[in-house]
C-alpha cells in the first residue's frame, strides 16, 4: 500500500501536478484520479505540498529588517519586494508564493473528484472528513494567494481583480481573475462547506489535517481581513470550542511544549515558503533582525521575550514558533482565535468581554504571579491594547501584511519605510502596490490573467 501511494504521488506530481506549471503552461488533461480513500488522504497528507505557503507578506511587513550584507545573497525578487519596488519578477522567474497555492488548489480538486466518485461505494463517515480537508485546503490556499496578489477587500475594491479561481481537474480550463468580491466568496463559500464536512475533535497527532476548529479559526482570519467583525467574532468563538494553551512557564523548562509540530494550541499546520530565494538561509546566518522597537514592547515579566527571540538585546532574531522547526508557523492557533474575540468584542464597545479574553491568554505567556491584567477605560483604549498584543504574539506568522492591509482600510494609515545605503523606500497606505504583480511567467501562458496596474 506505501508503494501504491508513493507511486501514486510520483505520477500524480510529474504528469499532472508540476507545482511548477500549475496555472503557467498547459500539458493536456490527462489525469492520475485517485481510487481509494487512502489514496486521497495521502495525497492531503502530501507535506511537500501543503505545508508551504507564503513568503511575501513576511517580506513586505515591518517586523524585521535584514542585515544589509545580506541582501546580495538574496534573490533579486526578494530584495525588490522588501524595498517596496513596482517591479519585482524576471520575466521567467518561479514564484513559489504563487505556485505553492495553485499546487494545493490542484491537488485539492483532486481529492474532491476522488470523493464524487466514491459517492455511493464508500459510506460517508469516511468521506465527508476528506472532501472537508480538501475544501479547507483550497480556501487555505486562494486566501494565501489573494493576501499577496490582490488588493485587500473593502467597499472600494470589490470590483478590484482578484485571484483566478481554479475549481477543477481540467488543466485546459481558461481562467481569468476573479473580482476581489468573488475570491473572498469563494474562500467563505470553502470553508463553510469544510465546517459541515470536518470532524469536531482536533485531531493532535495529525496538525496537517483541519478540524472544524480549524475550519472556523481560517473562517475567522478571513473575516478579519474583510474588516467584517461579527462574523469574524463568531467564527472564532465556533473555533474555541477547543480552546488548550500551552503555558509559557512550562514552555521555559520543556522547550518541546512550544517548538514540537504536535503542541497542544495548533490547529493547523503550516509554514513560510521558501524555495531557494535565501530568506530562510539568510534567517539561519541570524542576518534577519527583529525591530527594534516592536522588541522593547516585551516588558520584563513577559516570557514571549526568552521563547521567541535570542538574548541580544538589540539586535535579536527570531529563534522558534510553532512549526517544529526554524521555518516561521503560517498556519493557525488558539492563541489566535483569543485575539481575534478580543479586538472584536472591543469594536462593538464591550471592554470587559474584550479584555476577559485578551487577559486569560496573556496569563499564560507572563511569569507566573507577575502578570497584571490589563484594563482601559473606553473601548478605543481596548483596542489599542489587543492590536499591540496581536503584534506581540503573532509575530513571524505572516500576518502582519494582511493586518496592515486592513487597518489602512479601517482605521490608522501607516507608511511602511526602508532605509538601504541611505536611500529611503516607501509603501504609503492603500498604495495599489499592496497587490504585487503578476508573475510573468504565469501571463506568458495565461493571456487572459491581467497584470495589476500602478
Amino acid at each position: 500500500m506505501k508503494y501504491a501511494i508513493a507511486l501514486l504521488l510520483v505520477l500524480l506530481q510529474t504528469t499532472a501536478c508540476n507545482k511548477k506549471d500549475l496555472l503557467k503552461e498547459k500539458q493536456g488533461t490527462a489525469i492520475i484520479v485517485p481510487t481509494t480513500p487512502a489514496d486521497l488522504q495521502a495525497l492531503l497528507d502530501y507535506e511537500e505540498v501543503f505545508a508551504p505557503t507564503t513568503s511575501f507578506n513576511f517580506i513586505g511587513g515591518d517586523e524585521f529588517y535584514f542585515v544589509e550584507s545580506a541582501l546580495p545573497g538574496l534573490k533579486q525578487s526578494i530584495v525588490n519586494a522588501y524595498l517596496h519596488k513596482d517591479f519585482l519578477f524576471d520575466e521567467g522567474e518561479e514564484v513559489p508564493d504563487w505556485n505553492n497555492a495553485y499546487a494545493q488548489a490542484y491537488y485539492a480538486n483532486n481529492v474532491l473528484e476522488g470523493v464524487k466518485r466514491l459517492r455511493g461505494s464508500i459510506d460517508e463517515k469516511t468521506l465527508n472528513p476528506l472532501a472537508g480537508d480538501a475544501y479547507f485546503k483550497r480556501g487555505f490556499a486562494f486566501f494565501n494567494a489573494a493576501q499577496i496578489f490582490a488588493l485587500p477587500y473593502s467597499l472600494n475594491t470589490l470590483e478590484e481583480p482578484g485571484i483566478p479561481l481554479r475549481l477543477t481537474i481540467d488543466r485546459d480550463e481558461d481562467l481569468k481573475r476573479s473580482s476581489v468580491a468573488a475570491t473572498y466568496q469563494q474562500i467563505i463559500d470553502d470553508l463553510e462547506a469544510a465546517i459541515g464536512l470536518l470532524p469536531a475533535i482536533v485531531d493532535t497527532a495529525h496538525p496537517n489535517r483541519s478540524s472544524r476548529p480549524a475550519a472556523c479559526a481560517l473562517l475567522a482570519r478571513v473575516y478579519l481581513s474583510m474588516g467584517v467583525y461579527d462574523q469574524a467574532l463568531d467564527a472564532a468563538k465556533r473555533s474555541l470550542v477547543y480552546d488548550s494553551l500551552i503555558n509559557f512557564n512550562a514552555a521555559l523548562t520543556n522547550a518541546a511544549l512550544l517548538v514540537s509540530a504536535t503542541n497542544k494550541e495548533t490547529l493547523y499546520q503550516s509554514r513560510i515558503a521558501s524555495d531557494g530565494d535565501g530568506l530562510y538561509e539568510a534567517m539561519i546566518k541570524r542576518q534577519v533582525f527583529v525591530d527594534s522597537t516592536l522588541l522593547r514592547e516585551y516588558k520584563t515579566g513577559d516570557l514571549r521575550r526568552a521563547l521567541f527571540f535570542t538574548k541580544n538585546n538589540p539586535p535579536s532574531v527570531f529563534k522558534s514558533g510553532y512549526f517544529g522547526k526554524l521555518y516561521p508557523f503560517t498556519g493557525l492557533n488558539t492563541a489566535e482565535q483569543f485575539l481575534i474575540v478580543a479586538e472584536c468584542y472591543a469594536r462593538q464597545g464591550e471592554v470587559d468581554t474584550a479584555l476577559f479574553y485578551l487577559n486569560k491568554l496573556l496569563k499564560s505567556r507572563w511569569k507566573t504571579e507577575q502578570y497584571v491584567p490589563y484594563t482601559a477605560s473606553t473601548p478605543q483604549m481596548a483596542l489599542s491594547i489587543i492590536l499591540l498584543e496581536r503584534r506581540k504574539e503573532l509575530i513571524f506568522r505572516g500576518l502582519r501584511w494582511t493586518d496592515i492591509r486592513r487597518l489602512n482600510v479601517n482605521d490608522t494609515l501607516l507608511t511602511l519605510t526602508r532605509t538601504v545605503q541611505g536611500q529611503t523606500y516607501e509603501l504609503f497606505p492603500n498604495s495599489r502596490r499592496y497587490a504585487l504583480p503578476i508573475p510573468g511567467q504565469v501571463r506568458r501562458f495565461n493571456k487572459h490573467i491581467d497584470q495589476n496596474t500602478y
